[in-house]
């Protein structure tokens, strides 16, 4: 993952869908404090790019396993097993406008969160 190729949004954007499982990572290690200063950085215009490059940078260089060896997009579920209701009520977009995230409702119809922002997002049109 290289801050480098990305725009300032796609990073923005990136940095948002990542935050979360950062902010997980920071609690177990004992560097929230220091993350949570380059989020509100972030939130306050400073360089999301530059975020990207210090906190995401190994993020996707280690390989998923399965007990199975196959990919986990190809498995489907075991037979008879409930499916997960899916809520379809569209899209969502940043609230601010600056960058080109998107998500939909989850499962249990919540509205999507920015969380480089602290905001719900917004809907699209």
């Amino acid at each position: 993952m290289t801050a480098e190729g990305l725009t300032e949004a796609a990073a923005l954007a990136l940095w948002c869908a990542r935050l979360p499982g950062l902010r997980e990572q920071a609690r177990a290690t004992g560097v929230t404090e220091r993350l949570e200063r380059d989020a509100a950085r972030v939130r306050d215009g400073s360089s999301a790019q530059r975020a990207v490059r210090k906190w995401l940078q190994d993020a996707d260089t280690e390989t998923a396993r399965n007990w199975s060896g196959r990919s986990v997009l190809n498995l489907v579920g075991l037979p008879g097993a409930p499916r997960t209701p899916t809520v379809t009520a569209g899209r969502y977009g940043c609230p601010l406008g600056k960058c080109d995230r998107t998500a939909g409702r989850d499962a249990q119809g919540h509205t999507p969160v920015c969380h480089a922002f602290g905001a719900s997002m917004a809907p699209t049109a």
